[in-house]
């Protein structure tokens, strides 16, 4: 369902609430791309789809409210300004998320089959990932410096861990484990979470600013 801009605009409470609903969303959809995956299976993909849409129309009114030229209203939002600084990179994990769906799709639809090790690796990233899109989803609501904190360290973890992912692949493949057409997808699946967790830590690295200034 669309959301009207004009439903938050002036009130703090409403952009937080919607923020929320935005980071669930995206939660949903991380959750139902994994479940394609597990499953092998495009039913949740294609409600992934259908809410990454959702998630876009959120950004668009979100964004409108970002740069509303009226005093009154920037006043309005007081402390809670530092928000909007937050839709854009909740439609970029969004983003990711969808190519991570198109890519799951490829699988489906070519029969594309995965090692055992791949298969570890990827769910491990979806279950981190799932965890670090939470946070920001209950930092939205919390403000929580700890939580926000948490965020960048274990955003930093996550990066670290799929560039050992993509190493280890990679050497792998040298060594003739796996398929080249299933490793070129396997890397651009690692390289749509590099993604997501790049704009969480984006998100945790901009509130923290705002909250220590």
């Amino acid at each position: 369902m669309a959301m009207e801009s004009e439903a938050v605009v002036g009130k703090p409470e409403g952009v937080r609430g919607e923020l929320h609903e935005m980071c669930q969303q995206t939660v949903e959809m991380l959750e139902l791309a994994w479940k394609g995956f597990r499953k092998q299976y495009k039913g949740p993909l294609e409600l992934a789809e259908k809410l990454g849409r959702e998630v876009h129309q959120r950004e668009k009114a979100l964004t409108k409210l970002a740069v509303k030229k009226s005093a009154g209203q920037a006043a309005a939002l007081g402390a809670d300004q530092e928000l909007l600084l937050v839709p854009m990179h909740l439609e970029r994990i969004g983003d990711n998320i969808e190519f991570l769906v198109r890519a799951i799709r490829t699988m489906v639809r070519e029969g594309i089959l995965f090692t055992d090790q791949e298969m570890s690796d990827v769910n491990a990233l979806f279950e981190q990932a799932i965890g670090l899109v939470e946070c920001v989803r209950d930092v939205i609501r919390t403000k929580n410096r700890v939580l926000l904190k948490h965020m960048v360290e274990e955003g930093q973890r996550y990066e670290e861990m799929a560039n050992e992912y993509t190493l280890f692949h990679q050497q792998r493949l040298l060594k003739g484990v796996g398929m080249p057409k299933a490793s070129s997808v396997y890397v651009a699946i690692v390289d749509y979470f590099k993604g997501i967790e790049s704009h969480i830590r984006q998100i945790a690295q901009k509130l923290s600013a705002v909250a220590e200034s």
